[in-house]
Protein backbone atom coordinates (compact mmCIF):
# COMPACT_ATOMS: atom_id res chain seq x y z
CA UNK A 1 0.00 0.00 0.00
CA UNK A 2 1.34 3.43 -0.96
CA UNK A 3 1.79 6.05 1.73
CA UNK A 4 -0.78 8.85 1.48
CA UNK A 5 -0.68 12.09 3.47
CA UNK A 6 -3.53 14.61 3.57
CA UNK A 7 -2.25 16.93 6.32
CA UNK A 8 -2.09 20.62 5.43
CA UNK A 9 0.05 22.17 8.14
CA UNK A 10 -0.02 25.94 8.48
CA UNK A 11 3.07 27.90 9.41
CA UNK A 12 4.02 27.84 13.09
CA UNK A 13 2.71 31.02 14.70
CA UNK A 14 2.20 30.17 18.40
CA UNK A 15 3.09 27.61 21.07
CA UNK A 16 -0.43 26.25 20.60
CA UNK A 17 0.71 24.93 17.22
CA UNK A 18 3.25 22.76 19.07
CA UNK A 19 0.99 21.44 21.84
CA UNK A 20 0.94 17.89 20.41
CA UNK A 21 4.73 17.56 20.44
CA UNK A 22 6.96 16.65 23.39
CA UNK A 23 10.25 17.40 21.66
CA UNK A 24 11.04 19.94 18.94
CA UNK A 25 14.60 20.55 17.76
CA UNK A 26 17.04 20.91 14.91
CA UNK A 27 19.23 17.80 15.06
CA UNK A 28 22.04 16.13 13.13
CA UNK A 29 21.44 12.43 12.49
CA UNK A 30 24.31 10.26 13.76
CA UNK A 31 22.85 6.74 13.48
CA UNK A 32 19.85 4.75 12.27
CA UNK A 33 19.37 1.26 13.67
CA UNK A 34 16.54 -0.63 11.97
CA UNK A 35 14.58 -3.03 14.15
CA UNK A 36 12.87 -6.26 13.00
CA UNK A 37 9.09 -6.09 12.40
CA UNK A 38 6.86 -6.38 15.44
CA UNK A 39 4.57 -9.40 15.69
CA UNK A 40 1.44 -7.36 15.02
CA UNK A 41 2.65 -5.50 11.91
CA UNK A 42 4.88 -6.06 8.87
CA UNK A 43 6.32 -2.55 9.21
CA UNK A 44 9.67 -1.80 10.79
CA UNK A 45 10.73 0.96 13.11
CA UNK A 46 14.23 2.32 13.63
CA UNK A 47 16.08 3.91 16.51
CA UNK A 48 17.26 7.26 15.20
CA UNK A 49 20.29 8.66 16.98
CA UNK A 50 21.22 12.33 16.77
CA UNK A 51 23.01 15.26 18.32
CA UNK A 52 21.00 18.38 19.14
CA UNK A 53 21.97 21.50 17.21
CA UNK A 54 19.20 23.76 18.51
CA UNK A 55 16.38 22.73 20.85
CA UNK A 56 13.04 24.51 21.12
CA UNK A 57 10.92 22.21 23.29
CA UNK A 58 11.45 19.21 25.57
CA UNK A 59 14.26 17.60 27.50
CA UNK A 60 17.69 16.83 26.08
CA UNK A 61 17.56 13.41 24.41
CA UNK A 62 19.78 11.53 21.97
CA UNK A 63 17.31 9.37 20.01
CA UNK A 64 13.70 8.84 18.94
CA UNK A 65 11.81 6.04 17.23
CA UNK A 66 11.43 6.48 13.47
CA UNK A 67 8.26 4.77 12.20
CA UNK A 68 7.67 2.66 9.09
CA UNK A 69 11.18 2.57 7.66
CA UNK A 70 11.83 0.60 4.45
CA UNK A 71 8.23 1.15 3.36
CA UNK A 72 6.37 3.64 1.18
CA UNK A 73 6.10 5.76 4.34
CA UNK A 74 9.88 5.82 4.89
CA UNK A 75 10.86 9.42 5.64
CA UNK A 76 14.12 9.19 3.70
CA UNK A 77 16.33 10.11 6.65
CA UNK A 78 20.05 9.46 6.19
CA UNK A 79 22.97 9.62 8.58
CA UNK A 80 24.58 13.04 8.26
CA UNK A 81 21.30 14.82 7.49
CA UNK A 82 20.04 17.70 9.60
CA UNK A 83 16.32 17.56 10.41
CA UNK A 84 13.81 19.70 12.27
CA UNK A 85 11.97 17.00 14.20
CA UNK A 86 8.62 17.21 15.98
CA UNK A 87 8.40 14.12 18.21
CA UNK A 88 5.19 12.85 19.82
CA UNK A 89 4.76 10.42 22.70
CA UNK A 90 3.42 7.00 21.65
CA UNK A 91 3.10 4.31 24.34
CA UNK A 92 5.53 6.22 26.50
CA UNK A 93 8.17 6.60 23.79
CA UNK A 94 9.05 9.56 21.58
CA UNK A 95 8.33 8.85 17.94
CA UNK A 96 8.42 10.57 14.55
CA UNK A 97 6.64 9.44 11.40
CA UNK A 98 5.73 10.43 7.87
CA UNK A 99 2.80 12.82 7.36
CA UNK A 100 3.78 15.00 10.32
CA UNK A 101 5.73 18.27 10.59
CA UNK A 102 9.19 16.65 10.57
CA UNK A 103 11.27 18.05 7.72
CA UNK A 104 14.82 17.84 6.40
CA UNK A 105 16.74 21.08 6.91
CA UNK A 106 20.02 20.10 5.26
CA UNK A 107 21.05 16.84 3.60
CA UNK A 108 24.33 15.08 4.32
CA UNK A 109 25.98 16.91 1.41
CA UNK A 110 25.00 20.27 2.92
CA UNK A 111 22.19 21.05 0.46
CA UNK A 112 19.14 22.99 1.67
CA UNK A 113 15.81 23.44 -0.16
CA UNK A 114 16.00 27.08 -1.19
CA UNK A 115 13.29 26.65 -3.83
CA UNK A 116 10.41 25.74 -1.52
CA UNK A 117 12.22 26.62 1.76
CA UNK A 118 11.23 23.29 3.32
CA UNK A 119 13.04 23.10 6.62
CA UNK A 120 14.34 26.64 6.22
CA UNK A 121 10.88 28.14 6.81
CA UNK A 122 10.13 25.89 9.79
CA UNK A 123 13.42 26.83 11.46
CA UNK A 124 12.82 30.54 10.82
CA UNK A 125 9.33 30.28 12.32
CA UNK A 126 10.57 28.43 15.40
CA UNK A 127 13.32 30.97 15.99
CA UNK A 128 10.81 33.78 15.62
CA UNK A 129 8.41 32.10 18.06
CA UNK A 130 11.11 31.55 20.67
CA UNK A 131 12.70 34.99 20.11
CA UNK A 132 15.93 33.57 18.75
CA UNK A 133 15.95 35.34 15.40
CA UNK A 134 19.25 37.01 14.68
CA UNK A 135 19.02 40.77 15.17
CA UNK A 136 22.12 41.64 13.17
CA UNK A 137 21.77 44.52 10.73
CA UNK A 138 22.22 43.44 7.13
CA UNK A 139 23.15 45.73 4.29
CA UNK A 140 24.85 44.83 1.05
CA UNK A 141 25.69 41.37 -0.28
CA UNK A 142 25.24 38.36 2.02
CA UNK A 143 26.54 34.88 1.21
CA UNK A 144 26.13 31.41 2.70
CA UNK A 145 28.50 28.56 1.87
CA UNK A 146 28.47 24.79 1.46
CA UNK A 147 30.70 22.74 3.78
CA UNK A 148 33.39 22.63 1.07
CA UNK A 149 33.51 26.44 0.90
CA UNK A 150 31.60 26.89 -2.36
CA UNK A 151 28.91 29.58 -2.46
CA UNK A 152 25.45 28.21 -1.64
CA UNK A 153 23.37 31.39 -1.88
CA UNK A 154 24.06 35.04 -2.56
CA UNK A 155 21.56 37.82 -1.87
CA UNK A 156 21.45 41.57 -1.34
CA UNK A 157 20.02 43.39 1.68
CA UNK A 158 18.98 47.00 2.20
CA UNK A 159 17.93 48.09 5.70
CA UNK A 160 17.83 44.44 6.77
CA UNK A 161 15.38 43.51 3.98
CA UNK A 162 16.06 41.43 0.89
CA UNK A 163 16.23 43.75 -2.11
CA UNK A 164 17.54 42.64 -5.46
CA UNK A 165 18.57 39.33 -7.01
CA UNK A 166 18.95 36.17 -4.96
CA UNK A 167 21.09 33.52 -6.64
CA UNK A 168 21.23 29.94 -5.33
CA UNK A 169 23.87 27.49 -6.54
CA UNK A 170 24.04 23.72 -6.85
CA UNK A 171 27.03 22.12 -5.08
CA UNK A 172 28.63 21.85 -8.53
CA UNK A 173 28.67 25.63 -8.83
CA UNK A 174 25.94 25.76 -11.48
CA UNK A 175 23.01 28.09 -10.87
CA UNK A 176 20.09 26.40 -9.12
CA UNK A 177 17.75 29.38 -8.83
CA UNK A 178 17.55 33.09 -9.48
CA UNK A 179 14.77 35.37 -8.25
CA UNK A 180 14.20 39.00 -7.33
CA UNK A 181 13.07 40.50 -4.01
CA UNK A 182 11.63 43.90 -3.14
CA UNK A 183 11.47 44.59 0.60
CA UNK A 184 11.57 40.87 1.45
CA UNK A 185 8.80 39.95 -1.05
CA UNK A 186 9.28 38.08 -4.31
CA UNK A 187 8.78 40.34 -7.31
CA UNK A 188 9.07 39.58 -11.02
CA UNK A 189 10.51 36.45 -12.65
CA UNK A 190 11.73 33.44 -10.67
CA UNK A 191 13.67 30.65 -12.42
CA UNK A 192 15.01 27.32 -11.13
CA UNK A 193 17.31 24.83 -12.85
CA UNK A 194 18.15 21.12 -12.70
CA UNK A 195 21.78 20.16 -11.85
CA UNK A 196 22.36 19.73 -15.60
CA UNK A 197 21.58 23.41 -16.17
CA UNK A 198 18.22 22.74 -17.86
CA UNK A 199 15.33 24.99 -16.85
CA UNK A 200 13.20 23.29 -14.18
CA UNK A 201 10.58 25.93 -13.47
CA UNK A 202 9.61 29.52 -14.13
CA UNK A 203 7.16 31.70 -12.21
CA UNK A 204 6.19 35.35 -11.84
CA UNK A 205 5.42 37.22 -8.63
CA UNK A 206 3.82 40.49 -7.54
CA UNK A 207 4.38 41.48 -3.92
CA UNK A 208 5.03 37.85 -2.98
CA UNK A 209 1.98 36.41 -4.79
CA UNK A 210 2.11 34.24 -7.89
CA UNK A 211 0.73 35.89 -11.04
CA UNK A 212 0.71 35.06 -14.74
CA UNK A 213 1.77 31.56 -15.88
CA UNK A 214 3.97 29.26 -13.79
CA UNK A 215 5.54 26.26 -15.51
CA UNK A 216 7.57 23.23 -14.49
CA UNK A 217 9.47 21.08 -16.97
CA UNK A 218 10.46 17.42 -17.16
CA UNK A 219 14.12 16.67 -16.51
CA UNK A 220 15.83 15.45 -19.68
CA UNK A 221 18.72 13.94 -17.69
CA UNK A 222 18.61 10.13 -17.49
CA UNK A 223 20.87 8.19 -15.13
CA UNK A 224 22.41 4.84 -16.07
CA UNK A 225 20.09 2.68 -13.96
CA UNK A 226 17.00 4.66 -14.98
CA UNK A 227 18.04 4.41 -18.63
CA UNK A 228 18.30 0.61 -18.43
CA UNK A 229 14.86 0.36 -16.80
CA UNK A 230 13.15 2.64 -19.33
CA UNK A 231 14.64 0.84 -22.32
CA UNK A 232 13.69 -2.55 -20.88
CA UNK A 233 10.12 -1.63 -19.92
CA UNK A 234 8.98 1.15 -22.25
CA UNK A 235 11.33 1.74 -25.20
CA UNK A 236 12.80 -0.62 -27.78
CA UNK A 237 16.08 1.20 -28.30
CA UNK A 238 18.23 3.87 -26.69
CA UNK A 239 17.56 6.10 -29.71
CA UNK A 240 13.79 6.00 -29.13
CA UNK A 241 14.35 6.77 -25.45
CA UNK A 242 16.63 9.68 -26.26
CA UNK A 243 14.12 11.06 -28.75
CA UNK A 244 11.32 10.99 -26.16
CA UNK A 245 13.37 12.44 -23.30
CA UNK A 246 15.64 14.94 -25.03
CA UNK A 247 12.85 17.41 -25.77
CA UNK A 248 12.26 20.02 -23.06
CA UNK A 249 8.59 19.45 -22.25
CA UNK A 250 6.20 21.23 -19.89
CA UNK A 251 5.18 18.93 -17.05
CA UNK A 252 2.81 21.20 -15.09
CA UNK A 253 1.55 24.74 -15.52
CA UNK A 254 -0.77 27.02 -13.59
CA UNK A 255 -2.28 30.39 -14.44
CA UNK A 256 -2.85 33.05 -11.74
CA UNK A 257 -4.68 36.35 -12.01
CA UNK A 258 -3.21 39.72 -11.00
CA UNK A 259 -4.35 39.24 -7.40
CA UNK A 260 -2.66 35.84 -7.06
CA UNK A 261 -5.79 33.70 -7.41
CA UNK A 262 -5.39 30.52 -9.43
CA UNK A 263 -7.43 30.38 -12.66
CA UNK A 264 -6.43 27.02 -14.15
CA UNK A 265 -3.82 24.27 -13.88
CA UNK A 266 -2.69 21.58 -16.32
CA UNK A 267 -0.48 18.51 -16.33
CA UNK A 268 1.12 16.96 -19.43
CA UNK A 269 2.79 13.67 -20.34
CA UNK A 270 6.38 13.55 -21.56
CA UNK A 271 4.97 13.34 -25.07
CA UNK A 272 3.21 16.69 -24.58
CA UNK A 273 -0.31 15.24 -24.32
CA UNK A 274 -2.51 16.87 -21.70
CA UNK A 275 -3.40 14.47 -18.87
CA UNK A 276 -5.37 16.55 -16.41
CA UNK A 277 -6.58 20.10 -15.92
CA UNK A 278 -8.51 22.05 -13.31
CA UNK A 279 -10.56 25.14 -14.16
CA UNK A 280 -11.23 27.32 -11.13
CA UNK A 281 -14.39 29.42 -10.74
CA UNK A 282 -13.25 32.31 -8.58
CA UNK A 283 -16.69 33.78 -8.01
CA UNK A 284 -17.97 30.74 -6.06
CA UNK A 285 -14.66 29.04 -5.11
CA UNK A 286 -15.58 25.92 -7.08
CA UNK A 287 -13.55 24.15 -9.74
CA UNK A 288 -13.98 21.69 -12.60
CA UNK A 289 -11.49 18.88 -13.23
CA UNK A 290 -10.98 17.19 -16.59
CA UNK A 291 -8.95 14.01 -17.10
CA UNK A 292 -7.75 12.86 -20.53
CA UNK A 293 -6.95 9.55 -22.22
CA UNK A 294 -3.42 9.01 -23.55
CA UNK A 295 -4.63 9.95 -27.05
CA UNK A 296 -5.81 13.37 -25.83
CA UNK A 297 -9.53 12.55 -25.76
CA UNK A 298 -11.52 13.59 -22.69
CA UNK A 299 -11.83 10.74 -20.18
CA UNK A 300 -14.10 12.39 -17.59
CA UNK A 301 -15.39 15.75 -16.39
CA UNK A 302 -16.05 16.35 -12.71
CA UNK A 303 -17.28 19.43 -10.81
CA UNK A 304 -16.21 20.20 -7.23
CA UNK A 305 -17.46 22.45 -4.46
CA UNK A 306 -14.76 22.66 -1.80
CA UNK A 307 -13.71 19.08 -1.09
CA UNK A 308 -17.00 17.58 -2.34
CA UNK A 309 -18.16 16.50 -5.77
CA UNK A 310 -21.15 18.40 -7.11
CA UNK A 311 -23.29 18.73 -10.21
CA UNK A 312 -22.98 16.44 -13.23
CA UNK A 313 -20.25 13.84 -13.85
CA UNK A 314 -19.58 12.34 -17.29
CA UNK A 315 -17.18 9.67 -18.62
CA UNK A 316 -16.03 9.04 -22.20
CA UNK A 317 -14.21 6.20 -23.92
CA UNK A 318 -10.98 6.34 -25.95
CA UNK A 319 -12.89 7.49 -29.05
CA UNK A 320 -14.87 10.22 -27.30
CA UNK A 321 -18.15 8.31 -26.91
CA UNK A 322 -20.04 8.79 -23.60
CA UNK A 323 -19.95 5.66 -21.41
CA UNK A 324 -21.75 6.67 -18.22
CA UNK A 325 -22.81 9.67 -16.18
CA UNK A 326 -24.49 10.63 -12.93
CA UNK A 327 -25.31 13.61 -10.73
CA UNK A 328 -24.42 14.52 -7.17
CA UNK A 329 -26.90 15.83 -4.65
CA UNK A 330 -26.10 18.57 -2.12
CA UNK A 331 -24.51 16.00 0.21
CA UNK A 332 -22.16 14.65 -2.46
CA UNK A 333 -24.17 11.43 -2.96
CA UNK A 334 -24.39 9.87 -6.44
CA UNK A 335 -27.83 9.94 -8.04
CA UNK A 336 -29.35 9.57 -11.53
CA UNK A 337 -26.85 7.04 -12.90
CA UNK A 338 -27.11 6.79 -16.69
CA UNK A 339 -25.37 4.27 -18.98
CA UNK A 340 -26.06 4.91 -22.69
CA UNK A 341 -27.15 2.00 -24.87
CA UNK A 342 -24.67 0.87 -27.51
Amino acid sequence: MACSCINDFKRIKSVEDLKDYEFVALVKVTSETINPPADSTPFRNAMLGFSIIEKFKGKDIANVIESNVQSSCDMGIEVGDEWVIFAKTDNGKLKISACDRDVRYRDKAGVRDWHYKRGIQELEDLRQLYSRSQKQQRDGISRAYYPDGKVEVEETYQNNLKNGIQTVYHPSGKIWGRQNFVNDSLQGKSEWYYPSGQLKGQAFYRKGFLINMSRFYYDTTITGREKEFLIREFYKTEDSLRKAHSRVQVWMEALYDYDGKIVLSREYSRAGVIQHENIYHLEDKNYTSVFYHENGQVQNIQHHKGDKERGHYHEYDWDGNPTRSWDYDENGKQINLHIPRR
